[in-house]
């Protein structure tokens, strides 16, 4: 899939991108240099589809280029998504002609785009004039273009950014049969563990933070839609031995997935969490902290319902 992210420079394409796809945090992000033309990303999202990201820097010389006879194909054909983003703050001379050019050759070079998403962002400033913008945006569009179009305002700072982008990348690759028929597998694997241990089971994209399944369900908290999981054991002491150890033994096909589970204990049950594989981590959640329960879980990870979903998260 190809994410089309255009927009004036200083809009906050990049701080969207690197903090939605790449799991930066905000802070990382603050002194960003401004995007030298043309930058693409290529990531899993939700550990269930590729997508090929366009991130296009918006100084003029750069905009000029694009919008050239012999760019505008390459730039705007077989996009999947389109987002127009701008800085809410600042309203440009130049920016109806960006976005009238931006709209006329997307819709030419990729015909069969539904959504055409448009981000004001920097609302979290005082001196933001989203309403304005909208109305300098949408003056005069035709009303077929207009039911095309989605206005939001958003603050990458705040997070509402990052929270509509990725609601737009769930919806358009809900569309898609590929990643449906893949998730439905994933889910049946996850089902699988959860009926032969009694414990419920979720199942993280390590980059991103994003659930990609859940034996619960649809789960929806934003508090686990970032959540990034650092397995200390793989970087300590512990996996340093091991390592010396196996190579002490002329074994060089080892891994430390097969030493580190990480047990967490409440009061009411265990939690254990494992990467998986290909950037994927899978946590269980005890029904009670019985040690047949614990037990269980411990084989299952050890076992072959373990090994089927790490295969085919690697397929």
């Amino acid at each position: 899939m190809k994410i089309l992210l255009f927009g004036p420079a200083g809009a906050g394409k990049t701080s969207l991108m690197r903090t939605t796809c790449l799991g930066y945090n905000f802070m990382k992000v603050l002194n960003l240099k401004p995007t030298k033309g043309v930058s693409r990303e290529n990531f899993i999202f939700r550990g269930i589809m590729e997508l090929n990201v366009w991130d296009l820097g918006g100084q003029e010389r750069y905009m000029e280029r694009y919008f050239s006879e012999s760019q505008r194909e390459r730039i705007f054909s077989e996009s999947t998504t389109a987002v127009f983003m701008v800085d809410s703050v600042v309203i440009d001379s130049n920016v109806r002609e960006i976005f009238d050019n931006f709209l006329k050759y997307l819709l030419e070079f990729s015909p069969n785009i539904e959504n055409i998403y448009v981000l004001l962002n920097k609302i979290d400033l005082p001196k933001s004039r989203e309403d304005d913008f909208f109305k300098v945006l949408s003056d005069e569009l035709n009303e077929n273009l207009m039911k095309k179009l989605a206005f939001t305002p958003v603050s990458v700072k705040e997070g509402s950014a990052q929270h509509r982008l990725i609601e737009i990348l769930d919806y358009e690759i809900q569309k898609n049969t590929l990643s449906m028929q893949r998730l439905g597998k994933i889910r049946h694997l996850l089902d699988q563990l959860k009926v032969n241990t009694l414990s419920e089971y979720l199942l993280f994209n390590q980059p991103d933070g994003l659930l990609i399944a859940s034996t619960f369900g649809k789960l929806d908290l934003k508090p686990l839609q970032f959540m990034k999981f650092e397995i200390g054991t793989l970087d300590s002491n512990i996996y340093n031995i091991y390592q010396q150890v196996m190579e002490l033994q002329n074994i060089s096909n080892y891994s430390a997935l097969s030493l580190s589970t990480i047990v967490y204990e409440s009061d009411n049950c265990y939690i254990l969490v494992k990467e998986v594989s290909n950037g994927a981590v899978l946590m269980a959640i005890t029904k009670n902290r019985q040690l047949e329960v614990f037990s269980g879980v411990m084989n299952a990870l050890n076992g072959e319902e373990f090994e089927n979903l790490k295969e085919f998260l690697i397929t």
